[in-house]
């Protein structure tokens, strides 16, 4: 027992899971590694950390068998109210070598302190306020009329919004609960080991679910472009190439594959922009808005590398782009032809009409009065 309290690295020697550390898989360049492992905590002090990694290469901690090395640790700025996350992984494959990979998280954990923090809670509660308001109007609408309510094709986004609300304020909820105790076994015990990557992979999910949530509204918002004239004549020249831009999309995603495949087959050992079918299909969306990258594969691999990005551009580049526009003419002078396309009523004037609709809810007044008599805008026929 004396020897074992004398010795640093003690706790280096004991399998700790997952679930005793708050854990989770780290994927890294090469393969992917669970959250359970070795843990050795290091010290403040740079003497005892190199006590302690002295005391593990004389002990043979790493060896042959070790697959990697993860050097994990969180910083905070107080001044920003910022925590980041920093995971150094070194990797040992089977083969040999070693290939680096590291991941940086930056998040914010304490969301109501500083000068912003009062007005973040009241945006926070308007959010909430919102969300009850519109579950209480969608249902009030779905009773009302039912059959009108199922037939109109936006409500059916604006349940998934709702449904997507609740997830978020679930998340946000959950995730301050995460917060509380992680940072009170942290004040606990300030040398004790905590989980921080639960902490920003929580903060991930939950800015995820935001972000979907305004795309969601964001479209329904957006639907009020429906009422200009020029955004209903981008419509009606997809709606007119419909059949054509479908023929096209399918050539299009099999050339597509076929490159992807045949760039990774090629490439995949030799550059890292092209080691998954992922990475390639990113690589290929680069070159194809004017982002080229051929300097690594024209070394690797030059008389293969001028063949594929010379067929790449002839087939992608000039003939598929060529009959994308060719299609979308054809259908843009077919529409600049049909003279019976009337221009809906513009955007402004369609604010003004459902401003005065909304008082007209508000405060009872009737066609009498002078009111807008507008219907809803569900039965409006112009739709994007």
């Amino acid at each position: 027992m004396a020897e074992k309290s004398e010795k640093l690295t003690t706790p280096a020697w004991e399998f700790m899971s997952s679930e005793q550390v708050w854990g989770s898989p780290t994927i890294a360049e090469y393969s992917t590694y669970g959250g359970g492992g070795y843990f050795m905590k290091l010290d403040v002090n740079s003497d005892v950390s190199i006590r302690i990694f002295t005391e593990l290469i004389d002990n043979n901690w790493f060896d042959v068998q070790t697959r990697a090395v993860i050097l994990e640790f969180t910083t905070y700025n107080a001044n920003t109210n910022l925590f980041a996350y920093c995971k150094f992984v070194a990797e040992f494959p089977e083969v040999g070598g070693f290939i680096p990979y590291m991941d940086i998280q930056v998040f914010r954990l304490f969301l109501h302190s500083g000068e912003n923090g009062d007005f973040v809670m009241f945006l926070e509660f308007i959010f909430l306020i919102l969300t009850l308001v519109a579950t209480i109007n969608m249902v009030y609408e779905f009773c009302t009329d039912a059959r009108a309510f199922i037939k109109c094709s936006w409500n059916y986004l604006d349940i998934f919004a709702l449904i997507m609300s609740y997830v978020t304020i679930g998340m946000f909820i959950y995730k301050i609960g995460v917060i509380e105790k992680t940072i009170g076994i942290f004040q606990d015990d300030k040398n004790a080991y905590v989980g921080f990557e639960n902490l920003s992979l929580y903060d991930f999910i939950t800015n995820t679910t935001f972000a979907i949530l305004v795309f969601l509204l964001s479209i329904r918002v957006s639907r009020i472009l429906g009422y200009s004239g020029k955004i209903n004549e981008m419509a009606d020249v997809i709606r007119n190439a419909a059949d054509d831009l479908l023929g096209f999309l399918v050539v299009f995603a099999i050339t597509t594959v076929a490159y992807v495949c045949w760039g990774t087959l090629l490439f995949g050992r030799d550059e890292g922009k092209y080691k998954s079918y992922f990475k390639t299909y990113g690589t290929l969306t680069e070159a194809i808005i004017g982002k080229n990258r051929l300097t690594n594969i024209l070394v690797a691999k030059p008389i293969y590398a001028e063949i594929y990005y010379f067929t790449f551009v002839l087939f992608m580049l000039m003939t598929l782009a060529t009959m994308a526009a060719a299609i979308l003419n054809f259908s843009i002078t077919k529409v600049k032809d049909d003279s019976s396309k009337i221009a809906p009523t513009n955007v402004v004037e369609v604010l003004i009409d459902r401003i005065i609709y909304a008082c007209t809810k508000l405060f009872g007044f009737n066609k009498d009065n002078g009111s807008s008599t507008f219907e809803p805008i569900c039965t409006y026929e112009y739709n994007i």
